[in-house]
């Protein structure tokens, strides 16, 4: 049974199941909501697998949040570890997958401490003069240089190759990356691309096994997140994207709103009732986010008073 507190675009949503639907989530409208009960709805009235359901979200913490909630809304709590980040769903994915490039299951994970220690090292190595600016620097060359190359298939797959395509002091950073089998975030979303890319049973098995995909605060997602969302719905067509341009505030980190804007939906639903604000807020709200550029048309309203 749907929660009666549910409004009718909300309520929408959440029965709209198959194809590729858009949800245009305003600001304060139950965003949240609308994702919980969907997946509580197909897993209760329509008999989903949660195995067969990746709900993917932004933050541990709103992930953390979602699967309390749908624990508390199905039977015997019904909800698995795909209810995550996209890092959270790749290093899942790689621990199932890495054999297949020769990484182990119990591969470790850089936070920005370790990057620092790592470009410490390595650059102290090469010779090059440090200090909190120049580290900082460093790791983001690092960064950099892994999103524009093929460093994967060039450094870390079999006999490394294109060697002098690399800098001395990013080739000494990956390897010893590679030696120690430890990833950062970037790392993870590659290596999953990279995956899906060149070995097709696991690409098959992902595309078969991820029924239905549901993605929160879209807008904020990158290009490379884009390509392994849309790969891994290639078989069912089933993706339920939530998000709204006017508030992404990533794109200082690549995130790519007209990806959102652009998406190609069988079904559209704009999420307008803000229950959060007054009238008075929300007038000035929609006065200033009429301006911007890259936006689906809205205009929030409340029955706040």
């Amino acid at each position: 049974m749907l929660d009666n507190r549910l409004n009718k675009k909300q309520q929408e949503a959440v029965e709209t199941t198959e194809w590729r639907i858009k949800i245009v989530a305003g600001a304060g409208s139950g965003k949240t909501s609308v994702l919980v009960h969907r997946y509580v709805y197909l897993v209760n009235e329509l008999g989903i697998d949660p195995n067969n359901i990746l709900c993917m979200t932004f933050t541990n913490k709103a992930a953390a949040e979602m699967k309390n909630r749908i624990g508390k809304m199905t039977a015997s709590s019904n909800v698995n570890d795909f209810v995550c980040t996209i890092h959270g769903f790749s290093v899942k994915f790689i621990r199932k997958e890495g054999f297949r490039i020769g990484f182990p299951k119990n591969f470790s994970i850089l936070d920005e401490e370790d990057e620092k220690l790592l470009a410490i090292q390595v650059m102290d190595e090469c010779g090059i003069k440090r200090s909190e600016e120049t580290t900082t620097n460093f790791i983001r060359t690092i960064r950099m240089g892994k999103a524009m190359s093929p460093y994967i298939s060039d450094l870390w797959i079999g006999k490394p190759k294109n060697v002098s395509s690399y800098s001395d002091a990013f080739y000494k950073y990956v390897m010893k990356q590679m030696k120690s089998f430890s990833l950062d975030f970037n790392d993870l979303i590659y290596l999953v691309i990279y995956i899906l890319s060149n070995f097709e049973e696991a690409r098959l098995y992902w595309q078969d096994k991820l029924n239905y995909i549901m993605i929160d605060e879209a807008q904020d997602c990158n290009s490379k997140e884009w390509s392994i969302i849309e790969t891994l719905a290639a078989t069912y067509q089933n993706l339920f994207i939530v998000g709204d341009p006017d508030q992404c505030i990533y794109e200082w980190r690549g995130a790519t709103p007209n990806y959102f804007v652009e998406f190609k939906a069988d079904t559209q639903i704009i999420l307008d009732e803000n229950y959060r604000s007054t009238p008075n807020i929300l007038n000035v709200a929609n006065s200033i986010i009429v301006h911007n550029k890259m936006r689906i048309e809205k205009n929030l309203i409340t029955n706040l008073t």
